[in-house]
C-alpha cells in the first residue's frame, strides 16, 4: 500500500474529530497513513524534501507551504464544534463535476473551505446529536436535516468532496488507487428485514374484516371492501400465504443472479409495533437453514424497544444466534431507531460489527452523505467503535408508502441512486421486506425488487452480504 505522511497541527480538544476527518476523507483509497502530531507514529520531520508530509492540516503557514497539500485551519472551526450549538455549520457551495455541492468551514491553503472539517461533521453524524428534533418513532427526521437544507437529499456530499480532494492531490503528483470489492468498481447489497412471517394472523382479519370492509376507515368504494372481505375470508381456506411465498421467492430471485443477501429476523416481540413469531417455528428455522447453506446472512432486527435496552438486545441477540447456528454480528434497528452516539455502544457491547440502520424513514438518500462504508464514531467521547455502517440508501415502503411514488418512478429514482453509488465506487443498499409480491397491499413492490436486481446484475456490481461486501472492500 502506498504511504502518506499526514501532519495532524490542531488543539488537543478538537484532535480526536480532526483525526476522524482525515482518515475518513482519504478512506476510498488504499493507503498507508503515517501520521505526525499527535503522538501516536513516527516523526519525519528530519526527512528529505521527497518524503514531506503529504497533508498538513493546521494553522501553521510555512509547514502547509512545506506539505504537498496544506490546509490552513480556521481557529473558528474547533471552537463551532466545542459550543455543540443547535445549528447548522457555516456554509458556501463550490462547483464540483456537474453538481453545486455545500461545504462547511472556511479554511485557508489548497482551499478556501476545510474538507476534513466538513466529512468530520457528516460522517460523525454531528447533527443527530445536537439538533433535537424527532419523529413519533424518536427518529431524526430528513426535514430536520443538513441535507434538507441544502437539497442534498440524492447528492453524496462527502464523496464529491472526496472527489475534489482527489483532483487536487493527482494534480500534485500523488496518484491513489481506489479500493474495490473484489474485482469489482462497486457494490450492490439486497437487504430484507423480516417483520411478519404470516400475512394472515388474527390482527390482519380484524383489520380486514371489521375496520376496512365494515367500518371503511380507508374510505374504499363498495365493491373493493366486498373484494377485500372476500379475500380475508378465502384466507382462511388457503394453505399459502404471500408473506410466506414472499420469503421463499426472494433468496431464489438472488441466487438466479448469483447475489446474495442479508436477512434480519426478529427474535421477540415487546410492544404493539412488533408482530410476534417464534425463531423455533419450523418454517422460520427451515428458512434460516436454507439462507445460510446458500451463503446469505443473518442478521439481528430487534424489537421496537431493544435499540434502547441493553438486556433486551443481549437476550435477543443470543436467540438469533442460537437459531443461525453461528454469532451474529449484523444489524439493523426496527423501524430505523437509532439513537446517536449511545445506540453505537450498545452495539458495540454486544459484539455486532456491521450496522445498516442510518437511511432515511420517509424517503430514499444519503442520510450521512456517503455511499462507502464507514466506522461508526462517537464525537462527543471522540472514540470510533470499530462497527462498520453500510448505509441505507433506499428502502421500497420509504419510496411507495412515503414519497407516494408510483411503479416507474420508484424505479426510476432508484437506478439513478444506483448510478450515483457506482460512480463513486459505493454500496449501494436497499431493503425490501417480504411482503414483495402482494398485490393486493404491496402493487408493484416485486417489480421494484426485481427490476433493481436485475440493474444491479447487469451494472455489474458486487452482490454480496453485508459482511462479504465490507471484508472484500477492505
Amino acid at each position: 500500500m502506498q504511504r502518506f505522511r499526514v501532519h495532524l497541527d490542531v488543539p488537543e480538544a478538537y484532535q480526536a474529530l480532526a483525526r476522524f476527518g482525515i482518515k475518513m476523507l482519504l478512506l476510498p483509497w488504499r493507503l498507508d497513513v503515517i501520521w505526525k502530531g499527535d503522538g501516536s507514529a513516527e516523526d519525519f520531520d528530519a526527512w528529505p524534501e521527497d518524503k514531506r508530509a503529504d497533508l498538513y492540516y493546521g494553522n501553521d503557514t510555512r509547514l502547509a507551504e512545506a506539505a504537498r497539500i496544506g490546509v490552513l485551519l480556521d481557529a473558528k472551526t474547533p471552537r463551532w464544534f466545542a459550543r455543540q450549538l443547535p445549528e447548522f455549520p457555516p456554509r458556501r457551495y463550490v462547483i464540483a463535476g456537474h453538481e453545486r455541492i455545500p461545504v462547511c468551514f472556511e479554511a485557508k491553503g489548497m482551499w478556501s473551505f476545510d474538507p476534513v472539517a466538513s466529512v468530520a461533521y457528516m460522517l460523525s453524524g454531528w447533527q443527530e446529536i445536537v439538533i433535537k428534533q424527532r419523529d413519533e418513532h424518536g427518529r431524526f427526521p430528513f426535514s430536520a436535516s443538513f441535507q434538507a437544507a441544502t437539497d442534498t437529499r440524492t447528492i453524496p456530499v462527502v464523496d464529491w468532496i472526496r472527489h475534489v480532494v482527489s483532483d487536487a492531490f493527482q494534480k500534485k503528483g500523488l496518484m491513489l488507487e481506489r479500493k474495490m470489492f473484489g474485482e469489482h468498481s462497486w457494490a450492490f447489497c439486497a437487504t430484507h428485514d423480516i417483520d411478519y412471517i404470516r400475512k394472515w394472523r388474527p390482527g390482519t382479519w380484524k383489520r380486514e374484516l371489521l375496520h376496512r370492509a365494515v367500518m371503511n376507515e380507508a374510505q374504499e368504494s363498495p365493491a373493493d371492501r366486498l373484494l377485500r372481505a372476500r379475500r380475508a375470508v378465502g384466507s382462511f381456506f388457503e394453505s399459502s400465504d404471500p408473506f410466506r411465498d414472499a420469503l421463499t421467492r426472494i433468496p431464489a430471485e438472488l441466487e438466479g443472479r448469483r447475489a446474495r443477501g442479508t436477512f434480519f429476523y426478529k427474535a421477540a416481540a415487546h410492544g404493539f409495533r412488533d408482530v410476534d413469531y417464534s425463531l423455533d417455528d419450523a418454517f422460520v428455522r427451515d428458512a434460516i437453514e436454507n439462507q445460510r447453506r446458500a451463503g446469505h446472512e443473518i442478521g439481528l432486527h430487534p424489537s421496537y424497544h431493544a435499540h434502547a435496552h441493553p438486556e433486551r438486545l443481549s437476550e435477543e441477540k443470543a436467540r438469533i444466534s442460537a437459531a443461525a447456528g453461528a454469532a451474529v454480528t449484523s444489524y439493523r434497528a426496527h423501524y430505523l431507531r437509532f439513537d446517536h452516539p449511545v445506540s453505537i455502544h450498545h452495539l458495540h457491547a454486544h459484539g455486532f460489527t456491521v450496522d445498516s440502520t442510518l437511511g432515511w424513514a420517509t424517503c430514499a438518500g444519503f442520510r450521512f452523505g456517503t455511499c462507502l462504508p464507514f466506522p461508526l464514531f462517537d464525537p462527543v467521547a471522540g472514540v470510533e467503535s470499530g462497527i462498520w455502517e453500510l448505509p441505507l440508501i433506499a428502502m421500497e415502503s420509504a419510496l411507495f408508502n412515503r414519497a407516494k411514488l408510483p411503479l416507474s418512478e420508484a424505479i426510476a429514482d432508484t437506478k439513478q441512486l444506483m448510478e450515483v453509488c457506482r460512480s463513486f465506487g459505493g454500496v449501494f443498499t436497499g431493503l425490501w421486506h417480504n411482503t414483495l409480491w402482494d398485490e393486493n397491499d404491496y402493487p408493484g413492490w416485486g417489480a421494484h425488487f426485481e427490476e433493481t436486481l436485475a440493474h444491479a446484475s447487469e451494472a455489474e456490481g458486487y452482490m454480496g452480504t453485508l459482511s462479504d461486501t465490507i471484508d472484500a472492500w477492505r
